[in-house]
């Protein structure tokens, strides 16, 4: 598997006994839960996993790369993750860290 695709998620949810519509709800249920507490700019936190939450950018000069010229970029909002400390260890192949 190269990607992991809802439809997997599905599949795994299905194996520990749910049947397909049981795994979509649940599936459905976890991504709307974590949509609307982002789009209410809530901080997401799933403990083992890791954080999501809004970082405000300042406002800053930045080039344009086709004209060169100088652009004034406002302050602005961006969505981060941040993974759990047990998750990065989880996932690292070198396990150094």
């Amino acid at each position: 598997m190269k990607t992991l695709t809802r439809k997997n998620l599905l599949e795994t949810l299905m194996r520990l006994g749910l049947t397909r519509v049981r795994a979509g709800q649940a599936v459905n249920a976890f991504f709307d839960s974590v949509t609307q507490a982002l789009r209410d700019e809530k901080k997401v936190s799933i403990v083992g996993f890791g954080t999501w939450e809004w970082k405000k950018r300042r406002a800053r000069l930045a080039r344009n790369p086709k004209t060169g010229k100088d652009v004034q970029l406002g302050t602005r909002k961006t969505l981060v993750f941040h993974p759990s400390g047990s998750f990065r260890r989880k996932i690292k192949k070198d396990k150094r860290v």
